[in-house]
């Protein structure tokens, strides 16, 4: 009986850094639909944005060391850092939180922790089957509806900027801090398309 063919360093190694891109996603979602009750967990998002960075780390190296890439070692290259950059602006976003001393939060920020959510299981889809990109269906389909869910997020981002400034009784300090916050959620979202695009890009260089 034939052995299956051992799966590509890579992809594993991009496997399990989309998984904890979700875990982290499912954390920071968990945190601002329940703030500032959720404060206490704060700490666990530092955790998981340490865990990132060794994954890239991880990648990097094997980038190095590596003869023959699955595809493209920049595209490679590109993809890892993207996805760290999701990580970095989820976790500046809770920081900033703390940072701010904000003691309540703003009905569009868990409805944009809920589309990043969204976004990262779409991109743990995408990720398990990027090994068969040349001919699954799946990665591209998923690579596309990454790039509508930010354009959901755009929307919701304008929205809140709007109310923030026009419908709300006026706190300088409050708006300040709440407009940093939506320019961070607002990059986390550009992140995922970025990272997106990445595949987007592979795909299309194989057609």
């Amino acid at each position: 009986m034939p052995h299956a063919k051992k799966e590509d360093i890579f992809y594993t190694l991009l496997k399990e850094f989309a998984a904890k891109v979700e875990e982290t996603a499912e954390l920071y979602d968990a945190i601002l639909l329940g703030y500032p009750d959720t404060y206490p967990q704060i700490p666990r998002m530092h955790v998981y944005e340490h865990e990132c960075d060794e994954m890239v780390k991880r990648i990097m190296a094997e980038l190095y060391r590596a003869f023959v890439t699955p595809f493209d070692r920049g595209d490679i290259s590109s993809l890892a850092l993207a996805m760290d950059d999701i990580v970095d602006n989820m976790d500046g976003v809770i920081v900033r939180l703390d940072l701010f001393n904000l003691d309540e939060t703003r009905r569009e920020a868990p409805q944009v922790a809920e589309l990043c959510l969204h976004a990262a299981r779409e991109f743990r889809v995408m990720i398990d089957h990027l090994p068969d990109y040349k001919n699954d269906p799946v990665v591209m389909e998923k690579a596309i509806s990454i790039g509508n869910i930010e354009n959901e997020g755009d929307d919701i981002y304008h929205s809140a900027l709007y109310r923030l400034f026009h419908e709300d009784s006026y706190d300088a300090r409050q708006s300040l801090a709440w407009l940093r916050l939506f320019d961070r959620m607002e990059m986390g979202m550009d992140a995922f398309d970025k990272a997106a695009g990445v595949v987007r890009s592979v795909v299309m260089k194989s057609a």
